[in-house]
């Protein structure tokens, strides 16, 4: 849900970065978006203003809005969680195994990405509900991201590995879980252990959510062991990132 870059100015654009505050390695652009995620985070999305964004990056407020029209255009940026899944959906697809395999491998994803996001997902969920206009693509990824998890428990009950559900509501339900364990790991993980717990969680989530649906609940153990081979290298790259942060 990328906001479109204006392009470089040839000449300064607003007034300069206070340089007390700002990182002179980053772009004004990027140090904007830095700021707005851990005020997000810290704040709430409603709670923070444009004043209270241009003073954390170390900008007059002109120069946040030379980057952004509103506040709403720069949760856009900020907001990748909703991004993450559907760049995963292609690596999936492409791949090889069972619906099951790959629901399993998406579910487990998409609460590990949420899990870590410094931003509430269930805060901008209802923001972007009460304000679709601004929120369009929002709800385009997401509807993307639901109708793929549809059309895999579809696929699975077709070949007789999921019990009979309607796969509509069912894709509902288990991305509602996903951000439902969102809220576990912000309220009860500590910074240094998050990404363990962030881990375990997602891991819960995917194969309460999988063995539910599997013919023969037994199968989640083999599900699982081939989700690991598939991902763990990823999920290690991820833990790098989150600690450098």
């Amino acid at each position: 849900m990328a906001t479109r870059e204006r392009p470089a100015p040839n000449r300064s654009v607003g007034r300069p970065r206070n340089v007390a505050d700002s990182d002179p390695s980053s772009s004004p652009r990027e140090g904007i978006i830095k700021a707005a995620t851990k005020l997000f985070s810290e704040k709430g999305y409603a709670q923070t203003t444009i004043s209270d964004i241009a003073r954390a990056a170390g900008l007059h407020q002109s120069s946040v809005y030379y980057w952004f029209a509103n506040k709403e255009a720069l949760l856009n940026e900020t907001l990748q969680v909703n991004r993450a899944p559907l760049n995963f959906i292609a690596d999936v697809g492409a791949g090889t195994g069972s619906p099951a395999l790959k629901l399993y491998r998406l579910l487990r994803f998409d609460t590990l990405q949420l899990a870590l996001s410094p931003i509430d997902f269930n805060e901008i969920q209802r923001i972007a509900h009460m304000q679709r206009a601004e929120f369009e693509q929002f709800w385009s990824d997401y509807e993307r991201l639901r109708n793929w998890v549809a059309d895999l428990i579809g696929a699975a009950i077709s070949e007789g590995i999921f019990i009979d559900c309607d796969k509509i509501e069912t894709a509902n339900l288990l991305l509602n879980f996903d951000e439902g364990a969102q809220k576990r790991t912000r309220l009860h993980a500590d910074q240094g252990d998050r990404y363990d717990e962030a881990v375990r969680i997602a891991e819960q989530v995917a194969i309460l959510s999988v063995r539910g649906l599997l013919k023969r609940p037994s199968e989640i153990t083999r599900i699982s062991a081939r989700a690991a081979r598939f991902d763990d290298a990823a999920f290690a790259a991820r833990a790098c990132q989150v600690n450098a942060e």
